[in-house]
């Protein structure tokens, strides 16, 4: 079991299925399905946690009643929430359009001003962890996880004109990598990340994934899965190349368990990653 620390935000995704995804001036009957909690920091949070991890999820929480209920949805996932923290602010809401096809639309809600800092007042020690996941640099401030020198420290791709976002690890989706071709996607994200970066891990749907490195490049196919809801897939992708990586697999290997478990996840409706035992089915 590894120690995992993510710095991020809990949210409520409110999701409704629709015949298709409206067009401007449409108008389409929707079914409301309800919340549940989501949220990309959640959903790497609880799917670790589903894998045998002790994770600790560092960020703020909605003050609201909704807040009430992401914490128990937390604790109820295994997930630590000792440095989880009230914020001043409503709990963030994402409404998810799932059409008939089983893809989304995801649209954050504006739900006021946010919380005036998400980080806690008191933090946890991170010399001894083992992995540290930041959602990115836009919310937390790019020294977040400096102690933690000998982590596998993980990110989001960098967002445009960030000139830093230390990583040892970025991985996302091909559409989050912006102005990068597949030449120099590793040295483009280094520019930023510096020296301790060593992959660069793009997931590109039905083509599969890759990770760059300085040395080269290595290719996994996508798992093929019978689609009932893309919600939450990439980070159930993130979540098992984590721990394929925590577990010590070689990168080709810890992509493939990434590649398996993002399509088990989109063969339920719900947004965070479905339990480790079911990855050991049909997807294993």
């Amino acid at each position: 079991m590894a120690e995992v620390v993510v710095f991020g935000v809990v949210a409520a995704d409110v999701v409704l299925r629709v015949p298709r995804i409206p067009f401007p001036g449409d108008q389409v009957n929707a079914e409301a399905l309800g919340w549940r909690i989501g949220g990309n920091s959640a959903n790497v949070a609880c799917g670790l946690s589903a894998a045998g991890h002790h994770v600790r999820l560092v960020g703020p929480v909605g003050s609201d009643s909704m807040g009430d209920q992401l914490v128990a949805g937390l604790e109820q996932c295994g997930v630590d929430i000792e440095y989880s923290f009230r914020a001043g602010a409503a709990s963030p809401r994402t409404l998810i359009l799932l059409d008939g096809t089983g893809e989304r639309t995801i649209i954050a809600v504006d739900s006021g001003a946010g919380p005036s800092s998400f980080l806690p007042v008191r933090r946890p020690d991170l010399r001894s962890v083992d992995c540290v996941y930041i959602e990115g640099y836009t919310r937390y401030p790019p020294g977040t996880a400096a102690e933690a020198k000998a982590a596998l420290l993980v990110t989001s791709p960098p967002v445009p004109g960030a000139t830093t976002w230390p990583a040892t690890v970025v991985a996302g989706s091909q559409t989050q990598y912006a102005r990068t071709t597949s030449a120099g996607t590793f040295e483009a994200v280094r520019s930023v990340s510096g020296k301790r970066l060593e992959w660069v891990v793009v997931t590109r749907g039905r083509q599969g994934a890759d990770a760059y490195a300085s040395s080269g490049e290595v290719h996994v196919d996508a798992v093929a899965a019978d689609q009932v809801d893309a919600t939450g897939a990439g980070d159930a992708f993130t979540v098992g190349l984590l721990h394929g990586l925590l577990q010590g697999d070689d990168m080709v290997t810890a992509l493939q368990v990434g590649a398996a478990w993002g399509a088990a996840a989109v063969t339920q409706l719900r947004s965070i990653p479905v339990p480790w035992e079911e990855i050991a089915g049909p997807f294993r």
